[in-house]
C-alpha cells in the first residue's frame, strides 16, 4: 500500500510540473500601459439641505475634476425642488467619461433637500423609542435611536424594528394632521433599496412618535412600523 501511495504521489507531482499557467483574461481587464485618471465628484454644501416652504433654493453645485483638470461644467444635474410644497425633492449629479481604455468611467451623487413647514421645523424628534413591528412579525419589536442629521433630517438606527439594525435617514415635512408628514427618500440598504415613496407606503407623525411602511426592493413593503417615546 505505501509503495502504491508514492506512486501515486510521483504522478500527481508530474501532472503539476507538466502544467502551463494560463492567465485569465479577466486578470488584465483594468490594466493598462499607461497611469488611468478617473473622474471625481464633489459635492458643495450638505448632501441633506433643509428649507422652509416659501423660501429660495439655490443649488450649492458640485466640483468634478479629472486629475488636476477641472471638468465641472460636464456634470450633468437631474432633479427640481418645489419650493412651494412640503416634500423630500433629490437632486442627481452626473459625470460620464470615457477612460484611457475606452472604457465609460461615471460617478453619481445625490443631494436631498426637504421643503419643510414651519411645524415640522419646531419639531424635535431625537430620542429612543420602542419599535413595534407586530405586524410584521411578532420578533420585530427592538427599541430604536433618533438623531439628528440636522435642519429636519434624521438617522434611525432599527428601521425595521428589527434586529437587522437597518440604518436610514429621513426627514419630517410637514406637522400633525397633514397628508405627509415623514418621508424616507430611495436610498440603498443591505437589502436593496428602501424609501417610503412607492406606492402603498407612507410615513406619518402621530401623538407620542411616529410610524411608516417602507419599500424594501428585496421583499416588498413592510408596515406599519410604529415608533412610540
Amino acid at each position: 500500500m505505501k509503495i502504491l501511495n508514492l506512486i501515486m504521489l510521483f504522478f500527481f507531482i508530474g501532472l503539476l510540473g507538466s502544467c502551463e499557467l494560463v492567465e485569465s483574461p479577466d486578470d488584465t481587464a483594468n490594466v493598462s500601459d499607461g497611469f488611468i485618471t478617473y473622474p471625481a465628484l464633489t459635492l458643495n454644501g450638505d448632501q441633506l439641505i433643509t428649507i422652509g416652504v416659501g423660501e429660495t433654493f439655490t443649488d450649492p453645485g458640485s466640483v468634478a475634476t479629472l486629475g488636476i483638470e477641472d471638468i465641472s461644467d460636464q456634470t450633468v444635474v437631474d432633479g427640481t425642488v418645489d419650493a412651494n410644497t412640503p416634500g423630500v425633492y433629490t437632486l442627481t449629479y452626473t459625470i460620464s467619461i470615457v477612460n484611457e481604455l475606452d472604457e465609460p468611467a461615471m460617478v453619481v451623487r445625490q443631494r436631498y433637500v426637504a421643503v419643510a413647514s414651519a411645524d415640522a421645523m419646531a419639531l424635535d424628534l431625537s430620542g429612543v423609542y420602542a419599535g413595534d413591528g407586530t405586524a410584521i412579525s411578532g420578533a420585530w419589536t427592538q427599541s430604536a435611536t433618533v438623531t439628528s442629521a440636522g435642519g429636519v433630517w434624521y438617522n434611525i438606527d432599527k428601521g425595521l424594528a428589527s434586529g437587522n439594525n437597518l440604518g436610514l435617514f429621513f426627514a419630517v415635512v410637514d406637522g400633525m394632521g397633514a397628508p405627509l408628514n415623514l418621508v424616507v427618500p430611495d436610498q440603498v440598504s443591505p437589502f436593496g433599496n428602501v424609501n417610503t415613496t412607492g406606492a402603498g407606503t407612507n410615513g406619518q407623525l402621530n401623538d407620542n412618535g411616529f410610524q411608516w411602511t417602507l419599500f424594501v426592493s428585496c421583499c416588498g413593503n413592510f408596515g406599519p412600523i410604529i415608533y412610540s417615546r
